[in-house]
């Protein structure tokens, strides 16, 4: 074999396991994928339940865990609203230092791509700040 040919397998050998990494990954999170909201969608968490659900009940049409081209960065936001461009994450395990720095790129993104970001935290859903949160934060975004 000559160099061209194995620099060739190489590049191949590296899309596949990008690709079947990608698969897994999306195979995981389907997996969490366990509650059920009014709409009839399955979600990971009560919280994110609690948000489809007041997004449904106000008729607000949006798209969940769908992958989103951000700032040239491929990325699942929670929520999107694509009528009003604007993006809901349920940050959910605010303990976790991965977790937290994930939290920090996703908001730089989002601020990159100037895109609302509307951030509920666990603290939200326990105290039921939900609607007075998403109708502010909505009511702020059609003015």
């Amino acid at each position: 074999m000559n160099f061209i040919t194995l620099m060739s397998f190489g590049i191949i050998l590296v899309i596949l396991f990008l690709l079947f990494d990608k698969r897994l990954f999306e195979k995981e999170v389907d997996q969490k994928k366990i509650l059920s909201t009014k709409k009839g969608e399955k979600v990971q968490s009560h919280g994110e339940v609690r948000i489809a659900d007041w997004l449904f009940e106000h008729n607000i049409e949006y798209e969940y865990d769908q992958e989103k081209e951000i700032a040239s960065e491929i990325i699942r936001p929670d929520f999107y609203l694509p009528r009003e461009n604007v993006v809901i994450e349920y940050w959910g395990i605010m303990k976790d230092p991965n977790y937290k720095r994930h939290r920090e790129d996703k908001e730089k993104l989002y601020r990159m791509e100037g895109m609302t970001l509307i951030s509920i935290e666990t603290k939200d859903i326990a105290t039921e700040n939900i609607d007075s949160i998403l109708s502010s934060s909505l009511e702020k975004e059609g003015e």
